[in-house]
């Protein structure tokens, strides 16, 4: 079980351990520790204290973890159950991740009975547990005595205390210790301790997921992926929930890509900007207008999402993020979009067809749905985020709905699979949206392609509208005006009408509300000129363009863009102004609106720079350095 595990994957470097938040004091829980579990926790510098072994009573070794805890405050402590079984590999991201937060293992099922004989209920095994999908917060733990209304996986036997939690959660403990729970038969220590710090409700206990690694918890297993630990951290490093074009023919081909990568020293950023390169070869090759460049273009494009999902496995499996990296990835994934979307209209106009206006509306659904998604997304995060109840240890129920489910549910097959492949598909993430372009390049149409892309698009949209429309008005949706979103302001481009407090039900829907009304004004703007709606499109570019970076400005640094240069650009009030000047009072809309464009683009791209230049001077060294690629779901993005 050590670090050397073969097959091996990867050079050393991409195989170290950092050291960024390693180190530590720890206590195994439970009983005597197996050798072999000392064995996976060594590369980790962790200084171990002893529990009573003489006693090991449930109280005995809560006390001597509440001990332990309350000794320093200045390193992480790490409480290990003493009957897990596990590679060191695994525990990477959750012991020698870049960021000190307290945090507990969990894995996903299906849970084997490693003896054999299910009617043996002697209490050991994996506990259930129940993780907020939004904040991924661990919201309920399962015991012998407490039941968890609704759990979603399993912990898996460890519990990593960030530096500053120590001195409450040793309180906790102590408490804990005291309580009627711990003189529970058959209550498990672990299980009991990470149940007595989530009712508390004082320290937040993130959930890492071990995904695809082999982990034993007494006499329950959660069987990995064929292979090495190594090798089951490389498929762990790529993302498994990104559409189902992507899982099953992109994935596979960028993670042996990734393979090859980390073992020369390949660094994210730098995969970034090739997968940016290809697409723009793509886009260069589809604007030539022959029947051999589309094809080759559409091979081009496939190839650019290949490499574009190696970036982010490589930081997964490294543990090199950063906010630039991040903003990186999603915004050259646009670049190639929009630039793409343009290289088919111009060749239609050449062919006599002129298409530039479906190109505004395609580009306008994108651009409409992604900053849906994410308001939506940051305004269930604002709910997730409110204060948790405190809840007292010895009450055996969470406070879960009556009835509900308490079985961690099973993975889905058969029919349900279905439903939920063809419910990715209408999302129509990355990787469809790619297949989609790629499909119309070999048909080599340049209206087939914007057609079938807006379509799909209008359908994606249509489809997540439908969903969070019902939920919200039929009060589904848990809002509460007390608890408004505080991003939501920053994501309208506002100069002088007052920008919402987020108060409102619907209050979600108001960016990409703004972006299509400045994409229907421009579309009036142009009028029937061909060349004016090309211009057009270059304007309703830009403001994309500068959607996206202020989205995951914000998703990367909680920072958006000044009002400065909202107010300078006019806003979108503003800016529908001088559209309506320019189709109302000019007969060549052309001129104004490309010097429109041109002065966006320079106004953005030079904020933009100077933003990012910031992040980077002050990011501390020896610090995350690379792309970005979180285990987090992204609204739209390939890493």
């Amino acid at each position: 079980m050590r670090l050397d595990e073969r097959p091996l994957v990867g050079d050393a470097r991409a195989r170290a351990v950092h050291g960024r938040s390693s180190g530590g004091d720890l206590l195994v829980v439970g009983g005597a520790p197996a050798s072999d579990l000392l064995e996976s926790l060594e590369p980790f510098g962790l200084a171990r204290h002893s529990a009573p072994v003489d006693a090991h009573t449930v109280s005995s070794d809560l006390l001597a973890a509440a001990d332990v805890a309350a000794a320093a405050s200045d390193v992480p402590l790490v409480v290990v159950s003493h009957d897990v079984r596990i590679s060191p590999v695994a525990l990477l991201d959750l012991l020698d991740g870049p960021r000190d937060v307290t945090s507990t293992a969990v894995v996903d099922g299906p849970v084997t009975d490693l003896r054999g004989d299910a009617s043996d209920v002697a209490p050991g095994g994996f506990a259930p547990v129940r993780v907020d999908p939004v904040s991924r917060r661990v919201t309920s733990v399962g015991t012998v005595r407490h039941v968890v209304s609704g759990p979603t996986t399993y912990a898996a036997g460890i519990l990593r205390v960030a530096a500053s939690d120590r001195i409450r959660v040793a309180e906790v403990l102590r408490a804990a210790a005291t309580s009627e729970s711990a003189g529970e038969p058959g209550i498990q220590v672990f299980d009991l301790a990470v149940l007595a710090v989530v009712r508390d409700a004082v320290v937040p206990v993130a959930a890492t997921p071990l995904a695809h690694v082999t982990v034993e918890r007494g006499h329950e297993q959660r069987p990995g992926v064929v292979g090495s630990a190594w090798q089951q951290r490389l498929r762990a490093a790529s993302r498994g929930n990104d559409g189902v074009f992507s899982t099953h023919a992109i994935r596979p081909l960028s993670r042996r890509l990734t393979a090859y990568g980390l073992g020369r020293g390949w660094t994210p950023n730098v995969v970034t900007f090739v997968s940016l390169l290809l697409g723009l070869a793509a886009c260069a090759l589809a604007a030539v207008d022959t029947r051999w460049t589309w094809v080759l273009a559409a091979v081009l494009l496939q190839a650019s999402l290949v490499v574009d999902c190696v970036d982010g496995e490589l930081a997964r499996f490294t543990r090199r993020y950063s906010p630039l990296g991040g903003w990186l990835d999603a915004v050259s994934d646009r670049i190639k979009e929009f630039t793409l979307v343009a290289a088919v209209a111009w060749v239609a106009a050449r062919r006599g067809d002129d298409l530039w206006w479906l190109a505004i509306v395609v580009l306008a659904l994108l651009a409409v749905r992604h900053a849906e998604d994410f308001a939506y997304a940051t305004r269930h995060r604002a709910l997730s985020a409110r204060p948790v109840v405190p809840r007292a240890l010895d009450v055996p129920g969470d406070g879960g709905a009556q009835g509900a489910r308490t079985d961690v549910p099973a993975a889905p097959t058969g029919r349900a699979r279905l439903v939920r492949d063809v419910k990715q598909v209408l999302h129509l993430p990355i990787a469809e949206r790619y297949l989609v372009m790629s499909v119309g390049l070999l048909l080599y149409s340049p209206a087939l392609l914007l057609w079938a892309l807006g379509v799909a698009s209008a359908i994606a949209f249509a489809w997540t509208q439908v969903g969070r429309l019902g939920k919200a008005l039929t009060g589904r949706d848990h809002f509460r005006a007390d608890q408004p979103d505080p991003t939501l302001p920053h994501l309208v481009d506002l100069a002088i009408v007052p920008r919402p407090t987020g108060r409102g039900r619907l209050a979600w829907q108001l960016p990409g509300l703004l972006v299509a009304v400045e994409a229907a004004a421009l579309l009036l703007a142009a009028g029937g000129d061909p060349v004016a709606r090309a211009a057009a499109y270059a304007w309703l570019a830009a403001v994309c363009w500068h959607v996206y970076d202020n989205v995951y400005r914000l998703r990367e640094t909680g920072r958006g863009t000044p009002h400065a240069l909202v107010r300078a650009t006019l806003g979108v009030e503003g800016r529908v102004v001088v559209l309506a000047i320019i189709g109302g009072f000019t007969d060549r809309p052309a001129v104004p609106l490309l010097v429109g464009a041109v002065l966006l683009i320079v106004a953005y791209a030079a904020e933009s720079a100077r933003a990012w230049r910031a992040v980077i001077g002050s990011a501390p060294s020896g610090g995350a350095t690379d792309a970005a690629a979180d285990g987090s779901t992204r609204q739209d993005g390939s890493s």
